[in-house]
């Protein structure tokens, strides 16, 4: 155990009472996978704006934001408000309201001539897993070519070569092996999902030729978020868009993350390119479970009832959800907004940079407005294979040392990323740096 984990368990006893209750009665004691960071996980009690706190008090510069999802920063009062007038009149009904198509109608404002029509899920895994079912159901047939090592949910399909495997088992880097990432998937799993590498156009091509007309689609982060975060190179989304006219495929955007974040308009306005479906999630919720997908009207016009690919959810388009989702969205991050925050984005990028140079530390930081990560590596990845080079118990030293020191700096594993959301400010950002050099100095030592 390192002095860094040490020193957090010592300010964190209420945190540990906490898990161990928890882990008697909850898997893991969390409710997701991701959220358990050994030795025990932070347990919140409190947040506003880009600060939490935990169980016993510390105090802590939030930059995972639920893993990019706090857009609006915690605890927006323009968001909360809306909340409370909604639970007012009720929180799910199982009929439709007039909420869900202001929020459709602002969704589609912000990518026009890429989504004619719209559908609400309840999450992320929900919109890719009914999105891959959408573009087969639209060209009869069977194979989804994704990302080697992007994460599209936990979905069967799409939980396949997300980097869970051992390197060993990840094949050439010029033909991925397609790896089942858990235990009960069947053989279609991987048998229908083939992968390739982010950013290298030649291989997608040549799996196109090799599965002989029998693509379906391409899903794909346009900016990828499992790897740090990881733009793509010049030429690249231009690319694969054509590719998939060529053969006749469904390109489908993953903006889960970066929709509605990293531009107002999301990676379709940033990069100018025009998918075939969008799905989206985390920042059109405002804090609140919400997701969707969209796109195209002659896709869209197959979803049931008016055509036959079968898309239902009990919770789908919930009147809090959409009432969340319009507040953050028409109310809280205007255009003034998202340029705000990329700025402050930019300063994070830019000092850290700076940092890393000054104390001659093997680092880089990757950026893309306002998400971006330190990798302890040299070179700026391209790839996932390439971010998987770096230090990843160095990492966690860097990890642990900031939260001792009331930041945390990012998501808990070293393939995430830092978020910048509307709440946070210049103090945040000055205070952020001056951390970050103290700890780099210190485990650089």
């Amino acid at each position: 155990m390192t002095q860094a984990v040490q020193e957090f368990e010592r300010r964190t006893p209420k945190c540990k009472a906490a898990w161990e209750h928890a882990a008697a009665l909850i898997p893991g004691g969390v409710g997701s996978a991701i959220q358990f960071k050994p030795p025990y996980p932070i347990y919140i009690g409190d947040s506003k704006g880009s600060r939490v706190w935990d169980l016993d008090g510390n105090e802590y510069i939030d930059y995972s934001l639920c893993y990019a999802a706090m857009v609006a920063g915690h605890a927006n009062p323009v968001i909360a408000e809306a909340i409370k007038k909604q639970a007012d009149h009720g929180t799910l009904y199982g009929m439709p309201t007039t909420l869900a198509g202001d929020l459709a109608e602002e969704i589609m404002r912000r990518y026009p001539g890429v989504i004619d029509m719209i559908r609400f899920t309840q999450s992320g895994v929900e919109c890719t897993q009914t999105a891959i079912r959408l573009a087969r159901a639209a060209t009869g047939r069977k194979h989804i070519v994704k990302i080697e090592g992007s994460y599209h949910g936990g979905t069967d399909d799409l939980l396949v070569s997300t980097g869970g495997a051992p390197k060993d088992a990840w094949g050439p880097g010029d033909a991925p092996a397609s790896t089942a990432d858990s235990a009960g998937l069947l053989p279609s799993s991987t048998d229908y999902t083939t992968v390739v590498q982010f950013n290298d156009i030649e291989h997608m091509r040549a799996a196109f030729d090799r599965l002989d007309g029998d693509v379906a689609g391409v899903i794909i982060e346009p900016a990828m978020t499992n790897g740090g975060v990881i733009p793509p190179q010049p030429g690249y989304l231009e690319a694969v868009r054509a590719l998939t006219t060529e053969k006749g495929s469904v390109l489908i955007f993953d903006e889960v993350k970066v929709g509605c974040r990293i531009a107002e308009g999301g990676a379709t306005q940033l990069y100018g390119i025009k998918p075939d479906l969008v799905t989206l999630a985390k920042a059109i919720g405002g804090g609140v479970p919400v997701g969707a997908f969209g796109g195209k009207r002659e896709l869209m016009e197959m979803v049931t009832p008016l055509g036959p690919m079968v898309h239902f959810g009990t919770y789908n388009a919930n009147p809090l959800g959409m009432a969340a989702g319009l507040a953050c969205l028409t109310k809280v991050m205007t255009t003034e907004r998202y340029e705000e925050m990329t700025r402050l984005g930019t300063k994070l990028a830019d000092g850290q940079r700076k940092i890393i140079a000054d104390l001659g530390i093997p680092a880089c930081v990757t950026q893309v407005t306002t998400l971006g990560g330190i990798l302890f590596h040299p070179e700026e990845p391209t790839n996932f294979r390439e971010a998987a080079r770096c230090d990843a118990a160095l990492w966690d030293e860097y990890w642990f040392s900031m939260l001792n020191k009331g930041v945390i700096p990012m998501g808990s594993a070293w393939f995430e990323e830092w978020s910048i959301s509307a709440a946070h400010t210049d103090e945040d950002i000055d205070r952020t740096l001056e951390v970050t050099h103290d700890v780099l100095q210190a485990i650089s030592a």
